[in-house]
């Protein structure tokens, strides 16, 4: 009776909310009362990528959705796939302490990793893990951990086999439901992207670059876009796409640089169910979603020399596989690449295949950088005053005084196109309803495009304006963290991502003087 009832208790709660962060901390609490238990973590042993993927964890100061990753050695993926493989056959919980090797290892990389251990002190400690399941298919592992030597024993075995079943729902679950939000996001993008930003300056510093467009467009033919970071390169990509026969079809980009080499593959090509670990199920990857339509490959020059390979071979047949998948699929895709590498350079130092460039260089076009088309400047200053008014929801539209234009005109815009609309967007919401005259840009840029020194010579990293925020609100709320008027609720982010950066960046929040103001 006591089994069924944790059973009935432990699915209610796991089983009760998609936030898996949320749920976990709930059964945490509840477990705590039944078993030795400090920490509970949701992993997967990545074998094809010899790592481990830790998808969550809860502990006395609640629950963490991590979805992060560290490698293990070959020596420890010896005992892993002995211990995967046994399990395949029946629920074998594995029980060890800090002194297995395993562990040893896990605690030295995940502790450089993930966050909510980082620099935390851990001793000794006791581990029991079990391997969750669906119809035999291992898809995750879940692992309770308490301080001291030799804390589990067989009865704790019993209990985490019986609660195997829930947790394993629970991650499958959770798994699907964040692979629909990518996909969702990803789609939400493509759509805005087909719907972007006009291209200002095609009757001034972008003329040449509208002619070449315009004779470029209609044809099928691979185009590659070259320029500094910021100047508009995915504007041109969009506008071929707009005036090409393909501009009913859709637009799909893929930022190179943004993809690690491991997952390259599934970006491009898709994977098909089962592929890999976590790989729950098909998933058609960019060129299949550009079917009929464009696909612009940005930052093409941090594309990994395997997949470079890859691209080409579709290229040059129009057909491919998924990952995982033996149907050959074919490739109805128009190419536009970008990048503002060196391409030949690249290729020089055996950083990019030859074969690929001629077959991307088809025809090039190069954006020019914003200092060279100056005359650009009071047309994208009327733009991105519209474009910002609408996105922040303004009831006015601000105003320039009249030496505006000659500060944006006086300075080199290292960052082209994508600084102009961040210094816009910044100078809105510091001018209030007030005219907007630029003069920031001399307070906190040089001409050189170098941010300015304050007297003590000290520019705080990322980390240390993002701690002072905090703290700063922290203190308005006096210590809340959640809750009405807390400061997750002032800062719009869930508690437990707010204690989680506090835990990174280093600031107190327990057992300490911070709170009493």
């Amino acid at each position: 009776m006591e089994n069924l009832v944790r059973f009935k208790e432990v699915t209610g709660r796991i089983c009760g909310s998609l936030d898996l962060d949320e749920a976990l901390f709930d059964v945490y609490l509840y477990l705590k009362n039944q078993l030795p238990l400090e920490a509970v973590f949701i992993t997967i042993y990545e074998y094809e990528k010899k790592q481990s993927r830790v998808i969550a964890l809860a502990f006395d100061d609640g629950g963490f959705l991590v979805d992060d990753f560290f490698p293990l050695s070959e020596s420890a993926w010896k005992s892993i796939r002995k211990w995967l493989a046994e399990s395949k056959e029946g629920t074998i919980p594995w029980i060890r302490d800090h002194t297995h090797p395993i562990n040893m290892e896990i605690l030295k990389t995940a502790g450089k990793v993930i966050p909510q251990i980082k620099n935390r002190k851990i001793g000794e400690f006791s581990s029991i893990t079990c391997a969750l399941k669906i119809k035999k298919t291992i898809i995750g592992n879940l692992t309770f951990g308490v301080s001291g030597s030799n804390r589990y024993v067989k009865e704790h075995s019993k209990i985490i086999q019986e609660i195997n079943e829930p947790f394993a729902i629970a991650l499958s679950n959770a798994l699907r439901f964040m692979e629909l939000k990518r996909e969702h996001k990803a789609l939400q993008m493509d759509e805005i992207k087909t719907h972007g930003d006009v291209m200002i300056g095609a009757g001034g510093g972008l003329k040449n670059v509208k002619k070449l467009i315009e004779h470029v467009a209609p044809t099928d033919s691979p185009v590659l876009l070259l320029g500094e970071t910021g100047t508009g390169k995915e504007v041109a990509a969009l506008e071929i796409h707009r005036h090409s026969q393909r501009s009913k079809g859709p637009f799909i980009r893929l930022n190179c640089g943004a993809i690690s080499e491991s997952l390259i593959d599934s970006e491009l090509f898709g994977h098909e169910k089962g592929a890999f670990t976590g790989a729950f199920e098909t998933k058609p990857g960019r060129f299949e979603r550009a079917d009929k339509g464009t696909l612009f490959l940005d930052e093409i020059g941090e594309l990994p020399l395997s997949a470079q390979v890859k691209l080409l071979r579709v290229i040059q047949s129009g057909e491919y596989e998924r990952v995982g998948g033996k149907k050959t699929l074919n490739a109805d895709v128009r190419i536009i690449a970008a990048t503002h590498r060196n391409l030949e350079k690249m290729i020089e130092m055996e950083k990019f295949r030859e074969d690929l460039w001629y077959r991307l260089n088809v025809f090039p076009i190069f954006i020019p950088p914003l200092r060279e088309r100056k005359e650009d400047i009071p047309d994208l200053l009327r733009h991105f005053i519209n474009k910002k008014t609408r996105e922040m929801n303004l009831d006015f539209i601000p105003e320039a005084e009249s030496d505006a234009l000659n500060q944006l005109l006086d300075y080199n815009w290292p960052g082209n196109v994508r600084e102009f609309q961040n210094i816009v967007e910044r100078e809105i919401i510091l001018s209030g309803k007030n005219r907007l005259t630029f003069k920031g840009i001399k307070a906190f840029y040089s001409r050189s495009g170098k941010a300015f020194e304050e007297k003590n010579d000290h520019i705080p990293s990322l980390d240390e304006a993002m701690k002072k925020h905090i703290v700063f609100v922290l203190k308005k709320a006096r210590g809340k963290i959640s809750g009405s008027g807390s400061a997750s609720e002032i800062l719009r982010v869930h508690p437990n991502t707010l204690r989680s950066r506090m835990e990174k960046l280093g600031i107190a929040f327990k057992n300490s003087d911070f709170f009493n103001f």
